[in-house]
């Protein structure tokens, strides 16, 4: 399981492990090894390379020690610039009483024009400067040397734990900030970097186990990752029938939209519903049954334009009342219209099982937002940042800055499953817990891939899994199969209609 912590978390893990014997000079030295493994292999070996490392006055810095002294003993050829001072910290200066005679050093402030040679000459600068210390604005040398190796190091740039300059909290960037090639994590996620524009500014993010145990970390996110969810895919039995799997209603599509009627349909179907009637316009059923014989239908008028009309409502009603459905799928091209909103404060009101809305279910409720705390079973909500926003009343800069935090604080308020989509998706529950998604790529930046997850959703939430984890393994698994996707094509050539052929296999694996 990969964690996500705060500053504060991360310092208390590190506090339980030295009380339970696993003292902070062991986690340094243990920081310093997984540095020096992943860089080994980003570098394809370090003998006779030339790195320098930008060490700060910290526990940062002291991991910075740690490798530039593995470095050395690998036969790198190794300069350690403390920016600063010398080491500060306790254990920092401990390790630097160990290896001071072996690695060659220098103080940043009287050898500038040399280190900055050095910097321009060599195959990898490692910045180990702050860590999870950093918040407000980086002092104006630093700065300026952030900014040299940014345009003047021809060679590898990696962070250790977090870029320098990175708020690890908040994910703010200062000015002048380190902007690597990799960034390798230690411990835990900090939670900053999943914030925007942070993320973007990591380079590719690698993380790195230093010996904390699970149990160190308190109250703390986790990122989804396999050992995660797979206990919470349904199960497959050899005596079972369609009904076995559950009953899925799904309210989509218009005229203008087929295709989000289509897709949600085959995303559900592909997740292993049972049964999926989908209720949507007669123009939509003539123009998509042959794609998806699979699915039943509810036929719903429409108006002269193709958007269902006050008449739908009706008969959307009657279905609840004469059947019994595991699972309500509502808002995939229905239309950003009154109606729409009708349509969904009455399921939300009425439906007799959760519900999971989506596209323009959303965008209506952005006006009776609170009918959401007016519903018989649970609720999953969808959106991405631009109708969180409508949502919320909150501006996409904002959630962006604090992903975790703006979903988490939603699903609480409103009772609801929140999904804010978008890179690294933030699945929040009503009581607190919280994932962060780590699968996906820009593939999935296409119109109709959000409808393909909102079956997705759906389907296993009518199989009977819990809709938390419903929601958190449908975002994984989409994900996953854009993943797969992007090995076989370009990520531009990854179309919505894709996602679901690969589901299969990737269940099965």
């Amino acid at each position: 399981m990969r964690l996500t912590v705060t500053n504060e978390q991360m310092k208390a893990a590190e506090s339980n492990a030295d009380k339970n014997g696993i003292s902070y000079m062991k986690l340094m030295r243990n920081a310093g090894e997984a540095c020096f493994s992943r860089i080994s292999k980003i570098l394809g070996g370090v003998e006779e390379k030339t790195f320098v490392v930008l060490s700060g006055r910290g526990n940062n810095g002291g991991d910075g020690i740690v490798l530039a002294n593995m470095l050395t003993e690998a036969r790198a050829v190794v300069i350690l610039v403390f920016v600063q001072d010398l080491p500060k910290s306790d254990t920092a200066r401990q390790c630097y009483s160990m290896y001071e005679k072996v690695v060659k050093s220098t103080l940043y402030v009287h050898r500038q024009d040399a280190v900055k040679r050095a910097i321009g000459n060599c195959d990898a600068v490692i910045d180990c400067v702050f860590g999870t210390g950093f918040h407000g604005e980086l002092e104006e040398n630093l700065a300026d040397l952030f900014t040299f190796v940014r345009e003047g190091c021809p060679g590898v740039k990696i962070s250790v734990d977090v870029p320098s300059g990175i708020n690890s909290d908040t994910g703010e960037i200062a000015n002048g900030a380190f902007s690597p090639d990799y960034t390798i994590v230690l411990g835990a996620m900090k939670k900053g970097l999943y914030s925007h524009p942070a993320y973007e500014s990591c380079g590719n993010i690698m993380l790195a186990d230093i010996g904390i145990p699970a149990d160190c970390y308190e109250a703390c996110e986790a990122a989804l990752t396999d050992d995660v969810l797979r206990e919470f895919l349904p199960e497959r039995k050899s005596v079972s029938n369609k009904g076995t799997y559950g009953r899925m209603l799904n309210i989509s599509g218009s005229a203008f939209y087929t295709g989000a009627a289509l897709l949600s349909t085959d995303g559900a179907l592909r997740m292993g519903v049972g049964l999926c009637t989908l209720a949507t316009p007669t123009r939509v059923i003539n123009a998509i049954a042959t794609a998806v014989p699979e699915t039943t239908y509810l036929p719903l008028e429409q108006d002269f334009d193709g958007f269902i009309n006050d008449n739908s409502v009706n008969t959307v009603m009657v279905a609840l009342e004469n059947n019994k459905y595991d699972a309500i799928l509502l808002g995939c091209g229905l239309g950003d219209r009154k109606t729409t909103a009708e349509l969904t404060g009455i399921v939300i009101k009425n439906a007799d099982c959760p519900i999971i809305i989506d596209a323009d279910g959303l965008n209506s409720l952005a006006g009776n937002i609170n009918v959401l705390k007016e519903r018989k079973k649970g609720v999953v909500v969808t959106p991405h940042p631009a109708e969180f926003s409508r949502m919320t009343d909150k501006t996409i800069d904002e959630i962006q800055s604090d992903r975790l935090g703006a979903a988490k604080a939603f699903a609480k308020e409103y009772g609801c499953i929140t999904v804010l989509k978008g890179v690294n998706t933030v699945i929040a529950a009503p009581d607190g817990q919280a994932f962060v998604n780590t699968t996906g790529n820009a593939g999935l930046a296409t119109g109709g891939s959000g409808d393909v997850l909102a079956g997705m959703i759906a389907s296993l939430t009518a199989q009977g899994t819990d809709t938390f984890y419903a929601a958190a393994l449908g975002v994984y698994l989409h994900g996953l199969a854009a993943d797969k996707l992007a090995q076989n094509m370009g990520l531009a050539g990854i179309l919505p209609r894709d996602i679901p052929t690969v589901l299969p296999e990737i269940i099965r694996q």
